[in-house]
């Protein structure tokens, strides 16, 4: 079975009969210009490193993301990517009930439904951009212990304003409910810094916000992802958890690729020219309709093709391209693919093609 987050080449290999590293794959959203080449060389250095145990605090790399946010590292907690984070949270406070805002990422219902909480849900509509209007939120929250915000949401790509967030949290503060802030893509978004959360932190002590290293200098292979809270908080969650759940070499990465600010700054403003332009070219072929996004990915209809999202993503497969079916996506079933943002040249290779596919399902030879 091919995994439902995208992303997963040896599932589709044993599918296709494509081997692994010849695919094309546009299911997840990684960095398509790294990881840095100061991460690799870190790495090559470090492998030595791996004779012994972690440090449990993970004190340098809680530096370096302090640094990079402008926080105090006891603001800053480490984890084996923001996902193990999601689910420490759950496990921690035992939500009874949580509000998720629908279409978004699939591990805040899961992780809050396996710590035994239930879930609430409120579907976002298309034509409102994906953004629930702040009353549908307000009266969706009533009985909530927590809320979760994805910020650009996964997979829809919408940004909440500045405003809107804060009203979000001091929302969620009067009624006693805590508020968490996934900021998973913020990194990839140019001037994202102004759309962040964590400048709340230190005015609402009810938020949480989750940031993450493993997109942005594309090391999922070793995972990384941090929590920012009050101090108190991260000092009792840090108490709560595996003391060695992040591994010595992705905190070595994790700082060498904070402190190569050019690769950060280049990688966000090649990938928001090369945003523009796959959206313009996939709002050229016939029946597909992408949404605008703030994020390295885009949420295309693919319901006027004539195709629905699994055909469309198994006649792409076949041909070496991977996309992600939104049909897991509850509020997107059937008509939607998400396509994650790639290189110039891998972007134009998508668009030639699902053209080709489009076109009565035209043979087109893999690459």
């Amino acid at each position: 079975m091919i995994s439902p987050h995208g992303g997963n080449r040896q599932a589709a290999q044993a599918r296709y009969g494509i081997e692994a590293g010849r695919f094309l794959d546009f299911s997840a959203n990684i960095n398509p210009y790294g990881p840095p080449p100061a991460v690799l060389e870190r790495l090559a250095q470090s492998l030595g490193e791996v004779r012994h145990y972690p440090d449990p605090a993970c004190g340098l790399l809680r530096e370096a993301v302090g640094a990079h946010l402008g926080l105090s590292p006891d603001l800053i907690m480490a984890g084996n990517g923001a996902a193990e984070l999601i689910y420490l949270l759950a496990r921690f406070f035992a939500w009874r009930r949580a509000l998720v805002i629908l279409p978004t990422f699939s591990e805040y219902a899961a992780a809050v439904t396996a710590a035994g909480g239930e879930v609430r849900t409120l579907t976002a509509r298309a034509e409102d951009g994906f953004i629930p209007t702040p009353a549908a939120v307000g009266a969706a929250m009533a009985g909530c212990d927590v809320v979760f915000w994805c910020q650009p949401n996964n997979p829809t790509g919408c940004l909440l304003a500045p405003e809107a967030l804060a009203d979000l949290v001091e929302t969620a503060a009067r009624r006693g409910a805590r508020v968490v802030v996934d900021e998973a893509f913020l990194d990839f978004v140019a001037g994202g810094d102004r759309y962040s959360a964590r400048h709340l932190l230190p005015s609402y002590p009810n938020l949480t916000v989750l940031y993450s290293l493993t997109k942005i200098l594309a090391i999922p292979g070793l995972r990384l992802g941090t929590l920012l809270a009050a101090p108190d908080l991260v000092r009792r969650l840090s108490a709560a958890r595996d003391p060695w759940s992040v591994n010595s070499l992705a905190q070595v990465a994790g700082v060498a690729g904070l402190q190569d600010r050019t690769f950060l700054r280049e990688s966000v403003a090649r990938l928001e020219r090369d945003r523009k332009r796959l959206h313009r070219d996939l709002g050229g072929l016939p029946g597909v309709h992408p949404f605008p996004s703030a994020a390295n990915f885009l949420l295309l209809d693919v319901g006027a093709t004539g195709y629905g999202s699994d055909g469309l993503v198994d006649a792409l497969g076949r041909r070496g391209i991977l996309v992600r079916d939104c049909a897991n996506f509850p509020g997107l079933e059937g008509e939607h693919v998400r396509v994650a943002v790639r290189t110039e040249t891998d972007n134009a290779r998508l668009v030639e093609v699902l053209a080709a596919v489009l076109a009565n399902g035209s043979a087109v030879p893999v690459r």
